[in-house]
């Protein structure tokens, strides 16, 4: 007998939870560390925007959301503390779904990657996630310095996308670092986000995030070589508005 498509679906399942989870308006700030990267390396040709469209912004995409999952996995007994209204320690999500997600997000983002191989990127980025998620998101140097590299990584990413592989034009690497810079400011200042009487409020970090929006695009408008491809980087600031909306329902931190 098959299947109803509503059994393979658990019970309580909520879509909501999972966007909460992955945080919805965070994943708006993801297409433009790839579309930067892919814009700041040397002239890209048809095949390589198919690559950029097909394989490597979903690379990226599925990266970030399985560093996002495994982040609340290893900090359930944080959350459970501290805000045990996330997905898991409200048990909106269980832990072993979450797992099993998370895998699965990383295998498909290793799989894209290789096809245009770009695995010399994704792998070390894959461990530079795994490591911030273990533990060393809460060491006060190697945190921040770890998100950043996950930020910049990503960027290198969507440079890899032109000519099949890992990408050593300076435009490229220079736009990483400062990116990597930016996001390791941020996720410093984040660290005591949830604390009683800090300055820097979720709220407040949240905008900081919706702030790597304008500085993506400021990196792909800065790709002159590739003119006019790098004017696409003005059609991410549409996505700041829509960042602020979503941050009222799933919190971007």
């Amino acid at each position: 007998m098959l299947l109803a498509v509503r059994d393979l679906v658990p019970r309580s399942f909520s879509p909501s939870a999972w966007l909460e989870l992955v945080r919805l308006p965070n994943l708006l700030t993801v297409p433009g560390d790839l579309l930067a990267g892919f814009l700041l390396a040397p002239a890209a040709g048809a095949a390589d925007w198919g690559q950029f469209l097909f394989l490597a912004l979903p690379a990226g995409l599925f990266l970030y959301m399985a560093g996002l999952v495994l982040n609340d996995l290893f900090g359930y007994a944080e959350d459970m503390r501290e805000r045990p209204g996330r997905p898991l320690p409200s048990g909106r999500i269980s832990r072993e779904n979450a797992a099993a997600t998370a895998l699965v997000f990383l295998w498909i983002a290793a799989f894209a990657s290789a096809f245009f191989d770009a695995l010399p990127v994704a792998l070390p980025l894959i461990l530079v996630i795994l490591l911030y998620d273990l533990g060393l998101k809460r060491v006060p140097i190697a945190g921040p310095v770890l998100m950043g590299l996950c930020r910049a990584g990503n960027l290198l990413l969507g440079a890899a996308a032109v000519g099949n592989g890992i990408s050593t034009a300076p435009a490229p690497i220079a736009g990483a670092a400062v990116l990597g810079v930016y996001v390791a400011v941020v996720t410093h200042l984040a660290r005591n986000e949830t604390r009683p009487g800090t300055r820097f409020t979720p709220l407040i970090i949240g905008r900081l995030l919706r702030m790597l929006i304008p500085l993506q695009s400021l990196l792909c408008v800065a790709a002159v070589h590739a003119f006019p491809a790098n004017l696409l980087g003005l059609f991410l600031l549409p996505l700041l508005p829509l960042h602020q909306r979503l941050s009222r329902r799933f919190p971007p931190s």
